[in-house]
């Protein structure tokens, strides 16, 4: 009787410990990316499918256009993004419109997700600094002109 005792108590550990170990399966969110509007002067917000990451975050921004290919998040934490280098030259690589547009898109749609009100953004663990701005200060929502918002169907 003790032996089953035994067995049974080590089966449920085993039990416990593997269920422990899972880890819980990815549900899809639904997201408001801000992608660059039409003029390139403001920002439409369009209803995605996420799998809740800000890495997937940053592929969809990318996919939508909002980001040049090969941009992506290196780091996400403590309301700090860390993008890698593509995106350093993405942001230099533009007008002053450009930049505020590739950088507000990013920044308003990791804050909206995550619920923050304010980001501090590096590239590859630099702060940016393009001809236009040095971004040594966190980052707070980018207002400038958002308009329509477009839905997945």
């Amino acid at each position: 009787m003790k032996k089953i005792a035994i067995c049974l108590l080590a089966l449920c550990l085993v039990i416990g410990l593997a269920a422990c170990g899972r880890k819980n399966p990815v549900e899809p969110r639904m997201a408001a990316l801000y992608l660059p509007n039409e003029n390139a002067d403001g920002f439409i917000v369009k209803e995605a499918v996420t799998n809740g990451t800000a890495e997937d975050l940053v592929a969809l921004l990318a996919a939508e256009g909002a980001l040049p290919e090969g941009c992506a998040l290196l780091g996400f934490a403590n309301g700090a993004a860390d993008m890698n280098e593509a995106y350093g030259r993405a942001i230099n690589s533009t007008g002053t419109a450009g930049e505020y547009l590739r950088i507000g898109c990013l920044v308003n749609t990791l804050l909206i997700f995550f619920g923050l009100e304010e980001i501090t953004l590096t590239v590859e663990g630099r702060i940016p600094e393009t001809g236009h701005a040095v971004y040594d200060q966190p980052l707070r929502f980018f207002e400038n002109q958002v308009s329509v918002v477009e839905q997945e169907p």
